[in-house]
């Protein structure tokens, strides 16, 4: 697989610039809040599907994976993004181990799984923000990468077994957005438009 492609496919600049702003402009640190997660990467999905000049990344957002790539004989994509799984966000050094949470199992304390069963084809990790990055790792590498934790599992991937296509400094960019991104005014505005 020859994850460059993807740079063919995505404006990857104002990507950059659109994950920069999801996660720093003014109204943007409601996302961080636990029950607001979620939402924060349906907005960087959303911000990718705009990005994808070539038309071929499908927004599925299904429980095991997220994308698929058409263009990759339909091959499953499972996204996970934060501010610094890849890069460390003060001097944008790269650290030794990119980190990110696969799975959450809501089991009980005794989980006797010792596999995670695959459900994608293809890890793609984005930084938001300090130095946004993204690469991405075929599901074999996550395999052989996985820790079990008391609620699902955890891939701690050594930095060079990531394929990194693309870093921006993001650190000294300035926020070009003036939006609100909180939950409640979008269900308010919804609910309006519902008529209630």
């Amino acid at each position: 697989m020859n994850y460059q492609d993807f740079l063919s496919w995505v404006d990857v600049s104002k990507f950059a610039s659109a994950c920069h702003n999801i996660s720093c402009a003014p109204g943007s640190q409601i996302l961080n809040e636990h029950s607001n997660r979620m939402l924060k990467e349906k907005y960087i999905l959303g911000a990718l599907r705009r990005c994808n000049h070539a038309n071929n990344i499908q927004w599925i957002d299904t429980i095991d994976y997220d994308l698929i790539f058409t263009a990759w004989n339909n091959s499953t994509v499972e996204v996970k993004t934060g501010d610094g799984p890849i890069y460390t966000e003060k001097k944008g050094d790269p650290k030794k181990f990119v980190e990110v949470k696969l799975k959450n199992i809501y089991e009980s304390k005794a989980n006797t799984r010792t596999t995670l069963d695959k459900t994608f084809d293809h890890l793609m990790i984005i930084q938001n923000s300090g130095t946004f990055a993204i690469g991405f790792v075929p599901f074999d590498i996550v395999s052989q990468h996985l820790v079990s934790l008391s609620d699902g599992w955890k891939a701690r991937i050594p930095f060079d077994k990531v394929a990194i296509i693309y870093t921006q400094d993001m650190r000294q960019k300035s926020v070009t957005w003036n939006i609100d991104l909180d939950p409640k005014l979008w269900v308010d505005k919804k609910l309006i438009e519902a008529g209630l």
